[in-house]
C-alpha cells in the first residue's frame, strides 16, 4: 500500500477549480494538481535520478481513492463568488501617473516604480476551501512501492505547497492512513478530479521547458554584464541559440478525468430492488419556483433539452421522433437511429423500446412538517442494467463544463411558461430531499411505500370491482419492475406523504394512440419483504409520475380503499 499524507499548514487550500476564471475553490486536490506539486519539487531541487524513477512509477498507477473531510467556502455576496482583491501588478511598465508628483518619472527611473505604491492595482479573485481538518490522504492500496518508497519520502518532504504559492502543506508517506471516503468509479459520477497517467513526468518537462528558460537567463545575465569582445560575442550566442524570441514556459493542460464518489454502504443482507439504480444523478434547480404539479412539464423539456444538446456535443444530426413529444409521436424515424435504446427510449425502428431507460423524477419539498411541494430539485434515473462506462460516454460532456470539469448550468425552455436551470448537486450536504438515500433506502430498505406524484393507471377500468381491478394493476406494475408483488395496495386521492399535492391537482397523461385521458390516483403499498427503491411504477414512471418514497409503518388511511 501506498499512501500521501497532505497537511495545509494555514488551515485552508488555495487553489482554482475552474482555471483562470478562479470562481470556485478546489477540494478535495485533484491528484493531479499532487503529482505536479511532487514534479515542481523534484524540477527545483537537482533532478535526482532515484526521484525520477519514483515519479515515472508513481505516474503509471491507477487512480488513487482519497480521504478528505467535507469543507467550507470563502465567498461574499449573493453569487457566492470570492472576495475580490485589489493588488499591484507585476509589469511596472503599466504604473499609474499621480498628477500631483512631478517628480515620479525620476523616482520610476530611480527604480522606485518596483514598490507597490507606485504600481497599478487589478481586480484578482483568489478561491479558498478551508476543510473542516486540513488533512487530505491519497491512497492507493494496491500499490507496492518497494525500492521506490525511500525516493518518494525525500520527494514528499520538499514539497512546500500544494496549488497557489500561498498554499502551505506539508506531505509525507503515511504508513496507516484513514478509511477513503471518495473512490474512484466509472461513468456519471458527482465528483470529478484530474489525474496524472504514463508520461506525465515527461510532458511537464516539455511543458515547462525549464532547461531553455535558465539557459536564456543565464546567457541575457552575461551579456549585460560583459564589455567589448566578450558582449558581442555572447549576443551571437544568445541570437544563434534562441533567435530573436526568448524561451517561454507554459502552465500545463489538466490531465485525465476520473470520476469519484463516496463509498457505498454494503447491506446488512441482500435488499430486492428494482430495474433502476439506486445511484440516481440528482440536478439542483434554480430559477423560478415550481410546484409539483408541474411535473410532466419539467421532464419533458428535460428529456427534450437532454437528446438536442447531446446531438450536438456528439455531432450527431437530431432525429425528432426520439424527442418522445406526446402530440408528435407520429412523426417517422429514419433507418440509422442516432442514439441508444436506453437514452430515449425508443429502438432502431422508432417503436417504444422493450428494454429499460432511463427516467426522470422530481425530488420536492415534502415529508416534513412545513413541506410544501415546491420541487428542489431533479434526478436521472439509470437503469441497473446499464454499464457504467456506457453512461459515462454520453452524459459526461453534457452535465460537466468539457475544460474545467464542473457542473454545466443547464437552461430549460419550453416555448411557454417553464424557464429555469438544472445542474449537477456536488455538495457534500445537500438537503435531505435532495439525497438519493432519501428515496431509494438503499442499505435498510423498506416495506412500506407511498407516492409523491400519482401512479397513472395503464388501462381504465369499470364495474363495481374497477378499485379491486386497479389494485390488482398496480400490483402487476411492481412485479413488472422487478420488485415483489405487494401483499397490500390502498389508493387514494391524497397522498401519504406531507407536502405532495391531490392527485386530481396533476396533468393528466394521454393515451398515444387515442389521445385519450389516462386515469392516476395516489397509492401506498406494503410489501413482505424490504425493497430498495427508486420505486418507479405506472403508465408514467419515465415522465416522473408514479414516484414513490420510503413510509414509517403502514397504517391504512380512514375512508380509503386498501387491498389485500
Amino acid at each position: 500500500m501506498l499512501a500521501l499524507a497532505i497537511f495545509y499548514l494555514n488551515g485552508w487550500a488555495m487553489a482554482a477549480a475552474d482555471g483562470a476564471k478562479k470562481e470556485r475553490a478546489e477540494w478535495p486536490p485533484h491528484p493531479d494538481r499532487v503529482f505536479i506539486a511532487l514534479a515542481a519539487a523534484w524540477f527545483e531541487t537537482g533532478e535526482d535520478a532515484d526521484e525520477g524513477e519514483a515519479l515515472r512509477w508513481l505516474e503509471t498507477l491507477p487512480p488513487p481513492a482519497i480521504a478528505a473531510s467535507d469543507h467550507e467556502v470563502r465567498t461574499i455576496g449573493a453569487a457566492g463568488r470570492p472576495p475580490v482583491s485589489y493588488v499591484p501588478v507585476n509589469d511596472t511598465r503599466l504604473s499609474r501617473k499621480r498628477p500631483n508628483d512631478p517628480d515620479l518619472d525620476k523616482l520610476k527611473d530611480a527604480g522606485l516604480a518596483l514598490l507597490p505604491e507606485y504600481r497599478n492595482r487589478q481586480a484578482r479573485q483568489f478561491p479558498v476551501a478551508i476543510p473542516h481538518r486540513p488533512l487530505v490522504h491519497l491512497i492507493w492500496s494496491d500499490a507496492e512501492p518497494d525500492e521506490h518508497t525511500a525516493a518518494l519520502g525525500r520527494l514528499a518532504a520538499k514539497v512546500t505547497h500544494v496549488g497557489h504559492s500561498a498554499s502551505f502543506t506539508q506531505v509525507w508517506l503515511e504508513n496507516a492512513p484513514p478509511q477513503p471516503n471518495w473512490l474512484p468509479v466509472a461513468g456519471p459520477s458527482v465528483q470529478r478530479l484530474r489525474i496524472s497517467s504514463p508520461g506525465r513526468l515527461q510532458y511537464l518537462r516539455e511543458r515547462g521547458n525549464r532547461p531553455a528558460v535558465l539557459e536564456h537567463s543565464d546567457l541575457l545575465a552575461r551579456m549585460e554584464a560583459a564589455r567589448g569582445k566578450e558582449k558581442k560575442m555572447l549576443k551571437v550566442l544568445l541570437e544563434e541559440r534562441f533567435g530573436d524570441s526568448a524561451p517561454v514556459s507554459l502552465r500545463p493542460e489538466p490531465g485525465l478525468w476520473q470520476g469519484y464518489a463516496r463509498p457505498a454502504s454494503a447491506p446488512a443482507a441482500v435488499i430486492r430492488g428494482s430495474l433502476f439504480d439506486p445511484r440516481l444523478l440528482v440536478l439542483r434547480l434554480g430559477g423560478q419556483g415550481l410546484s409539483l404539479t408541474a411535473t410532466q412539464r419539467l421532464t419533458n423539456a428535460l428529456r427534450r433539452t437532454l437528446l438536442k444538446e447531446i446531438d450536438q456535443l456528439h455531432g450527431k444530426t437530431l432525429d425528432t421522433g426520439c424527442l418522445g413529444d406526446e402530440d408528435e409521436d407520429a412523426k417517422t424515424l429514419r433507418a440509422t437511429f442516432p442514439y441508444p435504446d436506453w437514452l430515449c427510449g425508443h429502438n432502431i425502428n422508432g417503436a417504444p423500446t422493450t428494454e429499460p431507460h432511463i427516467a426522470w423524477i422530481p425530488l420536492p419539498f415534502v415529508g416534513a412538517e412545513h413541506a410544501d411541494g415546491r420541487i428542489m430539485g431533479v434526478a436521472m434515473v439509470l437503469p441497473v442494467s446499464l454499464p457504467p462506462e456506457n453512461a459515462g460516454s454520453l452524459l459526461d460532456p453534457w452535465l460537466r463544463e468539457p475544460e474545467s470539469g464542473l457542473p454545466r448550468q443547464i437552461h430549460l425552455f419550453d416555448g411557454q411558461w417553464l424557464d429555469v436551470t438544472v445542474e449537477l448537486e456536488t455538495r457534500e450536504s445537500p438537503p435531505l430531499n435532495l439525497q438519493p438515500e432519501t428515496w431509494t433506502a438503499p442499505e435498510t430498505g423498506a416495506c412500506r411505500w407511498a407516492s409523491v406524484t400519482p401512479v397513472v393507471l395503464d388501462r381504465h377500468f369499470k364495474g363495481a370491482d374497477k378499485w379491486e381491478k386497479a389494485a390488482e394493476s398496480i400490483k402487476d406494475a411492481c412485479e413488472r419492475i422487478d420488485l415483489p408483488r405487494p401483499e397490500r395496495v390502498e389508493l387514494h386521492p391524497v397522498s401519504r406523504v406531507r407536502g405532495a399535492p391531490r392527485a386530481t391537482e396533476f396533468h393528466y397523461l394521454t393515451r398515444k394512440r387515442d389521445g385519450g385521458r389516462m386515469d392516476h390516483t395516489h397509492v401506498s403499498l406494503q410489501f413482505a419483504e424490504p425493497v430498495r427503491g427508486p420505486v418507479l411504477i405506472g403508465a408514467g414512471r419515465f415522465r416522473g409520475y408514479g414516484l414513490c418514497r420510503p413510509l414509517s409503518p403502514f397504517r391504512p388511511r380512514p375512508g380509503s380503499v386498501g387491498h389485500e
